[in-house]
């Protein structure tokens, strides 16, 4: 077993003196959300009167908030952002009394003031660079391609910047969102060499605790959308019926339709484009987003694990049988400390059943897998 590290730092320095205190904390790394973190420390009032942390000037709003994991040699920056709330409980006894200190990453900063702004003739890559630049962030963007055209239609901004720049994201079918002091806008990275495998039901090797899956064949559904050009004045019409992105497994949701059964179809209305190409973005961002079928839920033992799992990436699950072992995307990653160890909640979603046959299950060898 791989040995558990947590460092906590507040306001720049570490506290130690704040572990001797520590009940639970949370690290939730969604891939929809803002990072958010979850800290709970016992106050037991003093014999003269007087309450640890509570009156703490290191312990305030707005003070910036660095939360470090480790296993063994290795070590991954989990959080990084600030404290937002303070919720002390005084319960029962004065022993049993609590600071709940809550906190967001930064782009609670890009949630503070609600614009309203034009954007002519821009890209919605452009648009997510500048803006991000204009908070002093860094960024990984991917080109999104269309420049709206003002002679048809300008972008509006009516929300807060991270909130615009989420929605820009969703019709991109990208994801949007901080990690430290760098913003990404792009799709999701399904071609990255996944996790190191999580064992379920393996004997000794076992590493996950738990794990359910749901299986939803309505979800999948063609996308089709029609339009008047406002130029030349012809109907455009635009269907996606394949994924743009990486199969995590040989078969997918279409291949499990009976003989004459049609697959789903979903026509959009009431929604605006500038032209066949955004309608074509649009529409393939949401069959993509539909295309996530297999969906789970499940926990690690970290030191058992060995491994910091982290969202945003793909992991390898074997055990599970021949339909469901393979890879899957990580959603959701939430880190919990508690004195009686450190446990890795996370979910999961996979867009294909089977394993492809490139997976690398152990030694590089797909193994024989329990039907």
């Amino acid at each position: 077993m791989e040995q558990e590290k947590l460092r906590i730092e507040i306001g720049g320095e570490e506290l130690p003196e704040l572990y001797d205190d520590l009940v639970t904390l949370e690290v939730e790394l969604d891939d929809e959300l803002a990072g958010m973190f979850r800290i709970s420390v016992a106050v037991p009032q003093r014999s003269d009167g007087t309450w640890p942390w509570l009156d703490d000037e290191r312990i305030r709003l707005w003070q910036p908030v660095v939360i470090t994991a480790g296993l063994g040699d290795e070590q991954e920056k989990l959080f990084s952002g600030y404290i937002t709330h303070l919720r002390p409980g005084f319960p029962g006894g004065p022993d049993q009394c609590q600071l709940e200190v809550w906190g967001m990453d930064a782009s609670v900063l890009m949630d503070r003031q609600t614009m309203l702004k034009d954007w002519p003739n821009r890209k919605d890559s452009d648009i997510a660079a500048e803006v991000f630049s204009s908070y002093g962030l860094g960024s990984e963007v991917t080109d999104t391609g269309v420049v709206h055209d003002s002679g048809v239609s300008t972008i509006i901004q009516r929300e807060t910047d991270i909130r615009f720049l989420k929605r820009l994201a969703r019709r991109n079918g990208f994801e949007c969102y901080l990690s430290g002091t760098m913003g990404h806008f792009g799709p999701p990275e399904l071609h990255r060499f996944p996790q190191p495998v999580l064992n379920v039901q393996c004997g000794e090797e076992t590493t996950v605790t738990q794990l359910s899956l749901e299986v939803n064949a309505v979800a999948p559904s063609a996308v089709a959308m029609a339009q008047l050009d406002q130029l030349g004045k012809e109907i455009l019409d635009v269907a996606v019926e394949k994924t743009s992105l990486k199969r995590l497994g040989a078969d997918p949701p279409a291949s499990y339709l009976p003989a004459g059964m049609k697959a789903g179809l979903t026509r959009l209305g009431q929604t605006v484009t500038t032209g066949r190409s955004e309608m074509e973005i649009l529409c393939q961002g949401l069959y993509d987003r539909g295309e996530w079928f297999v969906t789970g839920e499940g926990e690690v033992a970290a030191n058992q694990y060995g491994t910091i799992l982290m969202p945003r990436r793909t992991v390898t699950v074997k055990g599970i049988g021949k339909n469901y072992s393979g890879v899957y995307y990580v959603s959701r990653v939430t880190h919990v400390f508690t004195p009686s160890g450190y446990t890795q909640v996370f979910t999961v979603q996979r867009n294909a059943l089977m394993p492809a046959g490139s997976e690398k299950f152990s030694g590089g060898q797909l193994p024989e897998l329990p039907m």
